[in-house]
């Protein structure tokens, strides 16, 4: 028997696994403290990282509603697109390539691998079929990550800024 997932049930599945990555994260950081292997980037607090994952979960829990709702196929196609980018590239920088370069774990490291980058990349493939060219496909991943690494900039900028 094959399961046969959509792309809305694999964006589903993904924003739950990255809720379960989000509570890995939170649960292990103030165990096992992020350790940058380069030395000009200072991490944050424990409370600090708290913050962020926090905020930067409601925000993704409201971009997948925001998705789910839409009547326009662009949109949930571009957040979906976004969304799923953002999380395979967040388990190779910072997870995996942390892992290595530290020879530890890091938190949110099983989940990460283990879950948001196969539901990721399947997400990611389920999604390409809907578009109407690669082209857009591929815009649509290069201004997610733009976008969200600028809403993960803020949300650093503004926890680093406001919270000890």
């Amino acid at each position: 028997m094959t399961l046969r997932l959509t792309a809305r049930t694999a964006f589903a599945a993904l924003i739950v696994t990255f809720i379960f990555h989000n509570l890995e994260e939170a649960i292990s950081i103030c165990k096992y403290p992020f350790q940058s292997p380069v030395l000009f980037i200072k991490p944050a607090s424990c409370n600090q990282f708290l913050w962020a994952v926090s905020i930067i979960t409601i925000i993704v829990v409201i971009l997948f509603i925001t998705a789910l709702r839409t009547k326009q196929p662009t949109v949930y196609l571009f957040i979906s697109t976004a969304i799923a980018s953002a999380l395979v590239l967040n388990v190779i920088i910072p997870h995996i390539t942390v892992a290595i370069f530290t020879f530890n774990y890091t938190p949110g490291l099983i989940t990460a691998v283990a879950l948001n980058l196969p539901l990721g990349l399947l997400t990611l493939f389920k999604n390409r079929t809907n578009y109407k060219n690669r082209k857009q496909f591929y815009k649509h991943i290069g201004i997610g990550l733009g976008v969200g690494y600028l809403i993960f900039a803020i949300v650093m900028g503004f926890v680093l800024h406001f919270f000890q």
